[in-house]
């Protein structure tokens, strides 16, 4: 586990379980954190006037104490000849303020963050983004059109109209869940049918179009071609090989708007079950085979309302 700072979320979080009456060794297991972090995160912000716990207080100070802290050390930068003179000479080499920071911190064993030092190149070197950032100003694309456009795709507007009717077992969804932090590339692939809430999910090494094609191709030769209709995918690159998985598997592959995942939701919400069993900060690494067929037995057993309290096992076989 890693002993970050407590979130804005988590802060939200407990101030709502301390209202349901859970104690601090309760909310500590719910936000995977030591009941020692939570006892000191509650005596620390509270309010004055109801003396609880107050989660607009811990933001807002938090917040603050942020700002001076980068304040001191943007002060630092500027009443320090040496500092001004070893940024400015490595951003004329073309160094990105991530690597001056690194370099710092190998050469002279002095921390400074990446952040502080653009927020001093912003604010009292200016001239030089536009000369010697890679970027120029430009902000990060919040979209991810051009970053992860897929060629010869199909959208979901093309879809037959009968798959939203649900009157046929054949139709899929198909996402990757990734809940562990960057260091584990493993990722867990779910594919729902969207009739009878059949889930299917296996663990693959990594989320690369290649993996995605091996692991799809293996999971639906183990399926009626009859119930192979069409898949309704996300738009991440690791669907790339999408015209790939249509040869093998003779599915329709539609792809649903960027930002819509309300048009899986069939998927979005079967992924939200297997939460129960793979809470977020799940080490995939640890989780077998067989654990995973366990957590998807359990869940295609489960009695659904949406199905008349049938399990989704016995809609999908029968």
């Amino acid at each position: 586990m890693f002993y970050t700072h407590i979130t804005d979320f988590e802060s939200i979080s407990i101030e709502i379980y301390q209202k349901e009456w859970l104690n601090h060794s309760e909310i500590a297991r719910k936000l995977w954190r030591n009941p020692s972090t939570i006892t000191r995160e509650v005596e620390r912000y509270k309010s004055k006037i109801t003396w609880k716990y107050s989660s607009k207080i811990a933001i807002k100070q938090r917040k603050e104490k942020r700002y001076k802290v980068n304040k001191q050390n943007r002060q630092r930068i500027k009443n320090d000849e040496f500092l001004i003179k070893y940024i400015l000479s490595k951003i004329k080499k073309y160094w990105s303020p991530e690597q001056i920071s690194w370099r710092l911190k190998l050469e002279e064993n002095i921390i400074i963050s990446k952040d502080t030092i653009y927020k001093f190149i912003y604010e009292n070197y200016p001239e030089l983004i536009k000369k010697y950032f890679r970027r120029k100003w430009k902000k990060y694309q919040k979209d991810r059109k051009s970053k992860y456009q897929l060629m010869d795709r199909k959208m979901i507007d093309e879809r037959p109209s009968i798959v939203d009717k649900r009157e046929i077992i054949w139709h899929w969804e198909w996402d990757t869940v990734i809940w562990v932090r960057w260091w584990n590339k493993e990722v867990i692939l779910t594919n729902v049918e969207r009739k009878s809430w059949y889930l299917l999910a296996s663990k693959i090494k990594d989320k690369s179009s290649n993996s995605v094609l091996e692991e799809t191709i293996k999971i639906f030769s183990k399926i009626p071609k009859y119930k192979q209709k069409t898949m309704t995918y996300d738009n991440w690159r690791e669907f790339s090989e999408h015209r790939m998985i249509e040869y093998f598997t003779k599915f329709d592959v539609y792809f649903a708007h960027p930002y819509h995942s309300r048009e899986r939701w069939t998927n979005e919400n079967t992924n939200w079950l297997l939460r129960q069993f793979l809470p977020k900060k799940t080490d995939f690494q640890k989780l077998s085979k067989n654990q995973l067929k366990y957590f998807v037995s359990l869940i295609n057993s489960r009695p659904r309302k949406r199905l008349n309290y049938k399990t989704p096992y016995e809609i999908f076989f029968n």
